[in-house]
C-alpha cells in the first residue's frame, strides 16, 4: 500500500503526466527479469534488473550497468588484447519509445542494431488481481515471432508502457511472462522521478531497416560468431582467452524476449 500512495488517483497521476516538461520523466519503475533457459531445470535461473522511466509520451528501458556503460561512467574495467577496457554490461540492450514508436537496441557480437519493434495486438482477458497496492488486468499477446505472453497491466497508473517491448495496453504493465514461464518480467519498485529520457548513445550501432534485417544477422552470428566480433578477444588477470564466455552469454541474453 505504501507504493500506491505515490499514486493515490488517476486524478493525482495525471497531474503529473501533463506536467511533465520536454523529455523529463515522471515516475521509474524498476523490474526484475528472471530467464529459465532450460525448462527441464527450473533451478537455473538468471536474473536480470532494470528500469523504465517514462511520462506519457516517451521512455527509456534498460539496465543501469549499460547507461552507465554508454555515457563514459563505469568504473568497472576487463582486461582484453587491446588493453583495459569498461566491463561489458550483463544486459547492454535498451528500448526506447517516443510517441508511440518503440526503437529496440540489441546486442549482435560487438554491434549494437537498433530497429523498430513491430506493435502487439493485445488481447484483454477477464482475469484480475492486485500488484503491489495496484488493481490489474491480464492480456495477451502473440508476437511477430510467434511466442506468446501475458502480461498484468494497471489503468491506475494511466500510462501506455511497461518493460522491454511490452507497451500499447491502456495502462502500465507491472508484470510479463511467457506461456511456459520459463521467462518472468515483475515491477520490484514504483516511485515518482524527474530524471531526462533519452536513448542510448552506442559506440557501434547498426541501423538495421528492419526487424527481419537485426534476426537474419543475429543467426549468423550465432553460426559464426567472428562475423560480428571482428578479432577482439577478451582474457582474464592471467591471461586466459574468455572470448567464448562472453560470445555465449551474449547469445544467451539476447534472444529470449523476441
Amino acid at each position: 500500500m505504501v507504493k500506491k500512495i505515490l499514486f493515490s488517483s488517476t486524478f493525482i497521476l495525471n497531474f503529473f503526466l501533463y506536467s511533465a516538461q520536454n523529455n523529463k520523466a515522471v515516475m521509474e519503475i524498476n523490474y526484475e527479469t528472471k530467464l529459465i533457459s532450460d525448462s527441464l531445470n527450473r533451478e537455473k535461473v538468471k536474473v536480470y534488473t532494470s528500469a523504465l522511466l517514462c511520462n506519457n509520451t516517451e521512455s527509456i528501458y534498460c539496465s543501469a550497468e549499460a547507461k552507465a556503460y554508454y555515457k563514459g561512467k563505469s568504473t568497472e574495467t576487463i582486461s582484453t588484447s587491446y588493453g583495459n577496457i569498461p566491463k561489458y554490461p550483463k544486459a547492454v540492450e535498451s528500448i526506447y519509445k517516443a510517441n508511440g514508436v518503440v526503437n529496440a537496441s540489441l546486442p549482435v557480437g560487438k554491434y549494437i542494431f537498433s530497429f523498430e519493434e513491430p506493435k502487439l495486438k493485445w488481447d484483454i482477458l477477464n482475469e484480475t488481481k492486485s500488484i503491489k497496492g495496484f488493481k490489474c488486468q491480464l492480456a495477451k499477446t502473440i508476437t511477430d515471432t510467434g511466442d506468446t505472453f501475458f502480461a498484468w497491466f494497471t489503468n491506475d497508473i494511466a500510462i501506455s508502457d511497461g518493460p522491454f517491448r511490452f507497451k500499447g495496453l491502456s495502462g502500465m504493465i507491472l508484470e510479463v511472462y511467457n506461456k511456459s514461464k520459463t521467462i518472468e518480467i515483475y515491477a520490484t519498485d514504483i516511485k515518482k522521478s524527474d530524471e531526462i529520457i533519452e536513448p542510448l548513445k552506442y559506440y557501434n550501432e547498426v541501423k538495421a531497416k528492419n526487424k527481419l534485417q537485426f534476426l537474419e544477422a543475429r543467426k549468423n552470428f550465432h553460426e559464426n560468431p567472428s562475423m560480428y566480433n571482428g578479432n577482439l578477444k577478451v582474457v582474464d588477470a592471467n591471461g586466459n582467452d574468455k572470448t567464448k564466455i562472453m560470445t555465449d552469454r551474449l547469445k544467451s541474453i539476447n534472444t529470449f524476449l523476441d
